[in-house]
């Protein structure tokens, strides 16, 4: 019995590591003209169920995503939310939980359930919570893949 327990709590706990490797996540948002805009962006971000809170900077169009640990993060979900609010994405980065120290020019990596490429001009070392940003073109990947760079 106390196997299957310790089983189970292993399972739980991965479970939730697996989930969790995307952190946090910075908007930049282009096509804003008033506070107003600001507020239907921020309202449309605070309603994804993975988001636990949303910092807005009205002055830089910034909004500061803090993600939920025991919830799936959806990159699509924040980019239609953005979108569906009227706006645009000019910059979207995100905090990845990184099992390797160094980031490689061309090479494909899984994390949070997403395929990543890194686009460096040379190699550089990462931190196990390392920000990225995400070069794709209006947020949309690419073959399934998404090119990030530091």
């Amino acid at each position: 019995m106390k196997k299957l327990f310790l089983i189970v709590c292993i399972g739980f706990i991965l479970t939730n590591t697996a989930i969790a490797q995307i952190k946090s996540a910075e908007i930049v948002a282009s096509g804003l003209t008033c506070s107003m805009c600001s507020k239907a962006i921020f309202k449309s971000l605070e309603k994804l169920s993975f988001v636990d809170s949303v910092k807005v900077n009205i002055e830089t169009s910034t909004y500061i995503l803090t993600l939920s640990n025991s919830k799936e993060v959806k990159i699509e979900d924040i980019k239609e939310a953005v979108y569906g609010a009227g706006f645009a994405i000019a910059k979207l980065g995100l905090s990845l939980q990184l099992a390797d120290k160094i980031a490689s020019n061309g090479a494909v990596f899984t994390n949070a359930n997403y395929q990543f490429k890194w686009k460096l001009a040379k190699d550089k070392n990462v931190t196990p919570l390392q920000k990225v940003w995400v070069l794709n073109k209006d947020i949309t990947p690419v073959n399934n893949t998404y090119t990030i760079s530091l």
